[in-house]
């Protein structure tokens, strides 16, 4: 029985997004749709379950991806590419590969309103959808994630992926038992960090440019000269050379 619904599952995604490999789906689903999302969340089963989020703050909005990665916060491609599978350890954010087409908008849409609908499936895509909102922004969040490896663009536009993913979080909130709360946490705590915070004012202010660099290199460049001026200066003042010092008579 098992078997024949895996081989159902399978035929019905490969039916409906041919192009695209999926794992393998199991157990019972209640249509297409749930099969799909399936898909999307599974998890490996020799892999160690987290352990369950803290619940020592309450709501947390982190930070973009831009200013996460001007925070020291580095941005890897997850292996699995499960949108389960959101993990932050070592100043390291991993994330899923999502393809944004012209498709994206009506099946993320369509996957949030079946966790509305159906009590008890669980709402990680809506979570997901959320946690994407909070780190896109603008066309600078998508175009540095695009780079990372973690957003494939197939509209075109940065500015129109980072307005399809506000779209679709409008009205959506993060579960506060799931992975992806504990993700929140972890990253706000990370930020919050005295000297990542002196860290992302330095880049900030000194590094968006190449002439800012300039600069700063010059200033230090010119800051070390006058050390070594000074140094220069006063040194023979407190350690004069034998040359100055008057020699001794020789011996009669």
């Amino acid at each position: 029985m098992q078997e024949d619904e895996e081989f159902v599952n399978k035929l019905m995604l490969k039916f409906c997004w041919s192009s695209t490999r999926f794992p393998l789906v199991t157990g019972e689903c209640l249509h297409l749709l749930d099969v799909y999302r399936k898909s999307l969340l599974w998890e490996d089963p020799g892999k160690k379950k987290r352990s369950s989020p803290s619940r020592e703050e309450g709501d947390v909005i982190i930070p973009s991806a831009t200013e996460l990665n001007e925070a020291g916060i580095r941005f890897k491609k997850n292996k699995s590419g499960s949108l389960k599978d959101i993990s932050f350890k070592g100043g390291v954010l991993r994330l899923p590969l999502i393809v944004v087409d012209d498709a994206t908008e009506s099946t993320f849409l369509n996957l949030i309103a079946f966790e509305r609908f159906h009590v008890g499936a669980g709402n990680q895509v809506t979570s997901y959808i959320f946690f994407m909102d909070n780190i896109i922004d603008s066309g600078r969040d998508v175009s540095l994630l695009d780079d990372r490896g973690i957003i494939q663009n197939a509209i075109g536009s940065d500015k129109a992926v980072a307005k399809l993913f506000n779209s679709l979080a409008k009205d959506v909130t993060l579960d506060p038992d799931g992975n992806l709360d504990s993700v929140h946490k972890r990253v706000n705590k990370y930020c919050k960090k005295r000297w990542n915070q002196w860290r992302a004012n330095l880049i900030h202010t000194y590094f968006r440019n190449p002439w800012a660099i300039l600069s700063v290199i010059a200033a230090v460049f010119l800051f070390a000269l006058t050390i070594a001026q000074t140094v220069y200066t006063i040194y023979p003042y407190y350690h004069p050379s034998d040359s100055s010092t008057p020699s001794s008579p020789p011996p009669r």
